[in-house]
């Protein structure tokens, strides 16, 4: 079976399982009689453990072979989604979130760096648009899935759809996996093997360090109002509560057909911008159309702007992210498992803080402010990374 399969497989089922939660807000709060800023935190479960983990998970990917992690890590991302359908109380259900994003941490940044080593720098990121199709497939299907099957069967049934995805791509990999060099996705043999020697060749390059910040607030920024766009879409354009978590799940769904756009043209795209343009485009334009948020009326027109969001996000992700696949060719697993740990980290922490920013100031101040983060953003990643 061919390698990129395999890995698109992977990078599918995680991407589904991280976004299920977005639109189940509201539902997990009334099934556990909870508030949803605590149902929230769900979010966070998942995508700070991905982040902590990383540190780890890069290097033995780097040690031990990516192939042999991603084995590992999708068998017990199936395992914790399953446990996380049967889960009778909040506090396990948190637990469940917390282990699957811990094992998800060995999927999408190995996937990339198997990439990185597969291709020169000239093609790679046009092949890293391309498993980009599969990871926002997953992201995207797992908001519209989730907040489309909650209505019909109930939140839990989202969960399920998400385990038998991973189930799919853990049978996938096993499978390769047995046959000798099917995953051939390793490390240079120069590669040094410790932990401490694995950083300090990704640390040598003087763009890690404004690189990694880069991600960190690219992920707060943007993902910090999407498990808020149900409460959003109350607030703001009067939605009903019963019909809420449906429409934020068609209008994060829209964010991935963003995605699949910049995707299916990346190579276009950059032959039209270039890099620096492009990074400094996508940054305004997501920062322009989340100030938008504030006086749109209508929940349809969230689900239009959040096209124009994941299209202009991806034009400024994928080039921070091969750009992290170049940071220490030796060291590639150690160097992209530790931009996922900063990008997830941002992820994290970002609901929270907007949660709050919301809760104090207002929700029309914690998109203003997220706005203008980004615009200093794209100012920051052509000044300091992009050569």
């Amino acid at each position: 079976m061919p390698q990129f399969l395999v890995f698109a497989a992977c990078a599918f089922a995680s991407g589904f399982a991280l976004r299920i939660i977005d639109p189940l807000i509201l539902p997990i709060a009334e099934a556990f009689a909870i508030t949803p800023a605590m149902a929230a935190l769900l979010s966070s479960a998942y995508a700070l453990p991905y982040a902590i983990a990383q540190p780890f998970l890069g290097p033995l990917g780097d040690r031990f072979g990516k192939a042999r992690c991603i084995q590992v890590c999708v068998a017990g991302m199936t395992l914790a989604l399953l446990l996380g359908a049967l889960a009778p109380g909040f506090e396990l259900l948190l637990a469940t979130r917390i282990a699957a994003g811990i094992f998800a941490g060995g999927l999408i940044p190995l996937v990339l760096a198997g990439i990185g080593d597969a291709y020169d720098m000239m093609n790679r990121q046009v092949m890293i648009g391309r498993m980009l199709l599969a990871i926002i497939t997953g992201q995207m299907l797992g908001s519209t899935v989730a907040g489309l099957v909650n209505t019909a069967f109930g939140w839990r049934s989202a969960f399920w759809i998400a385990a038998a995805a991973s189930v799919l791509a853990s049978a996938l990999a096993w499978a390769a996996i047995r046959r000798p060099g099917a995953l051939s996705a390793g490390t240079p043999a120069h590669a040094p093997v410790s932990f401490l020697g694995l950083y300090r060749q990704v640390f040598d390059n003087p763009k890690a360090v404004w690189l990694y910040a880069a991600v960190i607030a690219e992920g707060l920024l943007v993902f910090g109002v999407f498990p808020y766009v149900g409460p959003l879409l109350i607030e703001r354009t009067g939605s009903a509560a019963g019909a809420a978590s449906a429409q934020a799940g068609l209008a994060l769904g829209a964010f991935g057909i963003g995605g699949l756009i910049y995707a299916a043209l990346v190579r276009r795209i950059i032959g039209w911008l270039g890099v620096r343009r492009m990074c400094l485009w996508g940054s305004s334009v997501v920062a322009l159309l989340y100030a938008a948020l504030v006086v749109l009326p209508v929940w349809w027109l969230y689900a239009l702007a959040m096209v124009g969001v994941g299209l202009s996000y991806y034009m400024l992700h994928n080039s921070l992210q091969t750009e992290a696949t170049e940071l220490a060719p030796a060291a590639r697993g150690s160097a992209v498992a530790l931009f996922a740990c900063g990008f997830f980290g941002g992820q994290g922490l970002g609901p929270p803080l907007f949660g709050a920013v919301a809760h104090t100031l207002g929700s029309p101040v914690a998109l203003l402010a997220s706005a203008a983060g980004l615009l200093l953003l794209g100012q920051l990643v052509v000044r300091k990374i992009i050569d």
